[in-house]
């Protein structure tokens, strides 16, 4: 006769459960204005690959020009805003689907 197993109540004082990492957990919240930020403290610097936009890289000449530059996969999934000119703000963003880059720009006029 084959025996069922029994079901465990939950015991946290069980040396056998599955116990959660020691330390603090609580809800703090980042700081979200610059009083609350310690002083001296600046935002990060911006990594050096992610300078590299290509809305502003020249196309070659034997390249069709609605075409841009395959972009590094760390450009990916991240939103660009390009200087104002003109009173218009442009946001661009990129992703990839399968081996293909779709660009997105959006064209904001400032109203100045």
């Amino acid at each position: 006769m084959l025996r069922q197993p029994t079901a465990r109540c939950f015991n946290p004082n069980d040396p056998q459960m599955a116990r959660s990492p020691p330390g603090l957990y609580d809800q703090t919240w980042p700081p979200t204005s610059r009083e609350e930020f310690p002083p001296g403290d600046k935002p990060p610097v911006l990594p050096p690959h992610l300078l590299n936009i290509i809305l502003n890289k020249d196309t070659s000449a034997h390249y069709e020009p609605a075409l841009l530059p395959e972009p590094n996969h760390v450009m990916l999934k991240h939103l660009y805003a390009l200087s104002i000119r003109d009173g218009v703000m442009v946001l661009s963003t990129t992703a990839r689907y399968k081996q293909k880059f779709v660009t997105t720009c959006f064209y904001k006029p400032t109203g100045k």
